[in-house]
């Protein structure tokens, strides 16, 4: 039974390494075609899910560039340890700085390089269908709607009209916590906290309320 040693390896990899691959053109362009499919259907979803308040357009691309360039390192240093432990040694000195203002970007990131390594090796069914699994989770649970949104609302109205007030907002929401109680000689002003799976649409029934001289809403979330 023959043996491979680490000696044999480094030997075989060094030996790749000066004559060249053996990656053959049509591998080349099956396998960045099928990373630019995949990072095309991802930054679509990245856009059909989004929730924030800006969309930008350069991250979708990156999303696509990532998937690419992924692609192009796995298919360098696939089967070769010489390459696989130069690639450590140089990403090891590299650092990225780039702001992410939403957790999930971070998913968006990692699906986009999972995708290129699974395509640099030639794993396209892993790809394809992992990518439309996590496709399928990631617009369920955008319609899934499963937490409340939270909504500021501010009242200015007499003491008299207080217990009334409070009332029409315990009766028409989820949750509701009262942050703020000031009273002075021209009125009083509360401020509730309230949990609804919609915009709350009783401020018209708060102002037919005898006493209550104004009422606004202030959405503090990011994700509407």
């Amino acid at each position: 039974m023959n043996t491979v040693s680490f000696s044999d390896i480094l030997n075989a990899s060094t030996q790749t390494l000066s004559t060249g691959g053996s990656i053959t053109l049509a591998a080349i362009v099956i396998s960045m075609s099928a990373s630019l499919i995949c990072g095309i259907a991802i930054a679509l979803v990245y856009r059909q899910a989004y929730e924030g308040v800006l969309f930008q357009k350069s991250y979708a691309l990156t999303i696509v560039l990532i998937s690419l360039v992924t692609t192009m390192v796995i298919m360098v240093i696939s089967g070769n340890l010489v390459l696989s432990l130069g690639m450590v040694g140089a990403l090891s000195i590299v650092r990225f700085r780039a702001a992410i203002k939403d957790p999930l970007d971070i998913v968006y990131i990692f699906w986009a390089v999972a995708v290129g390594i699974a395509n640099g090796v030639a794993y396209f069914s892993v790809a394809f269908i992992s990518s439309a699994f996590i496709a399928i989770c990631l617009l369920v649970f955008k319609r899934l709607g499963s937490r409340p949104n939270a909504n500021l609302i501010i009242i200015n109205c007499s003491s008299q009209a207080v217990k009334a007030v409070s009332d029409v907002i315990k009766n028409r929401s989820k949750k509701v916590t009262l942050r703020s109680h000031n009273s002075s000689n021209i009125g009083t002003e509360l401020v509730f906290e309230v949990m609804n799976y919609g915009p709350p649409d009783y401020l018209n029934d708060i102002d037919s309320i005898e006493g209550v001289t104004q009422s606004r809403i202030i959405n503090y979330t990011a994700n509407n």
